[in-house]
């Protein structure tokens, strides 16, 4: 092994007035390089901040390189705890590629069922509460009605916004209102399907794509993919696997690519999709045991030459 790409656990992004003000990952690289004598690249979101980005969606650069079609205008949905998008136009190229948080993915259901099951529960598994449960209509547009949908890309957002307080207070409601919790549970679903379908309708071009890849967890709950091709009525729904990337994979591919970048002094970044001024590379690197032998080998394939780096 050459190199370790880290992306480490996201547990801050403050995000004020459309701008990132902070952003904290978790997960030391300088453990990661002592115990394998591996370098590591590590701490990518910093970088496409300080150049004016949003930190995210890092995963962008991956999808422009896999799915961008001739003809056929696609996005990229990841459903993981928020749901990310990258909207790549037909035969647009990487300038025309854009990217956003559409809005919660799996988080305010994990957030809910915790909360409903008093601690018992850390997901609806298999959607199998939400099943049991009928959307509240009048719930569902009170929740859609969040400014943050309608906020043009680039955006980012997180549990900061779309946490367990926000779950707390729809829960609340959701009671307040009569609401069963299979009802608040089915209607938190539907959040999910419909942020995601209204979100190509506001940005795509057109108001529409003609083809939807899916990746991330919420590829898990059958109810999810059932809300989600009813709030997409003719849009064939495709999986990363369907083109050789398997799903649970993807994201580590992704970081793969940016450590790669990093490691030859490549940007990382699609400035298009995180609303950066420009493409640089991202991440730090924490020299292992290999690290002059990387970097020469790196600077080699570079077509530079190199007669002697040391580390000092």
């Amino acid at each position: 092994m050459d190199l370790i790409a880290s992306h480490g656990q996201t547990v801050y992004h403050l995000v004020e007035s459309g701008r990132v003000r902070a952003t904290l990952q978790v997960g030391q690289p300088a453990v990661i390089a002592e115990r394998t004598g591996v370098t590591v690249a590590a701490d990518f979101r910093p970088r496409d901040v300080a150049a004016g980005g949003q930190g995210a969606p890092l995963v962008s650069l991956l999808d422009v390189l896999l799915f961008s079609d001739a003809r056929l205008t696609r996005a990229v949905q990841n459903i993981g705890g928020i749901g990310n998008c990258t909207i790549l136009p037909a035969g647009g190229g990487p300038e025309a590629a854009f990217a956003f948080d559409t809005g919660p993915g799996n988080s305010l259901m994990d957030h809910a069922a915790s909360i409903l099951s008093g601690g018992q529960l850390r997901c609806d598994l298999d959607g199998a509460w939400a099943a049991a449960g009928r959307v509240s209509d009048a719930l569902l547009d009170a929740l859609l009605a969040h400014p943050y949908y309608a906020a043009p890309p680039p955006k980012t957002t997180g549990k900061e916004l779309f946490g367990p307080g926000y779950a707390e207070t729809v829960i609340t409601r959701g009671r307040a209102m009569g609401l069963s919790d299979a009802d608040i549970m089915a209607t938190l679903t539907a959040l999910t399907a419909r942020t995601i379908a209204d979100a190509y309708a506001r940005f795509a071009p057109g108001g529409r794509v003609d083809e939807v890849i899916l990746g991330g967890g919420g590829l898990l709950n059958p109810t999810l993919m059932r809300m989600l091709a009813e709030a997409l009525p003719g849009t064939p729904l495709r999986r990363t696997d369907d083109f050789g990337v398997p799903a649970g994979s993807k994201e580590a591919i992704a970081f793969a690519l940016m450590g790669y970048q990093l490691a030859h002094g490549r940007p990382g970044n699609a400035p298009g999709c995180t609303g950066a001024n420009r493409a640089a590379p991202l991440g730090c690197l924490t020299p292992g045991a290999n690290f002059n032998a990387l970097m020469a080998d790196c600077l080699t394939r570079a077509g530079r030459a190199v007669t002697r780096l040391e580390v000092h």
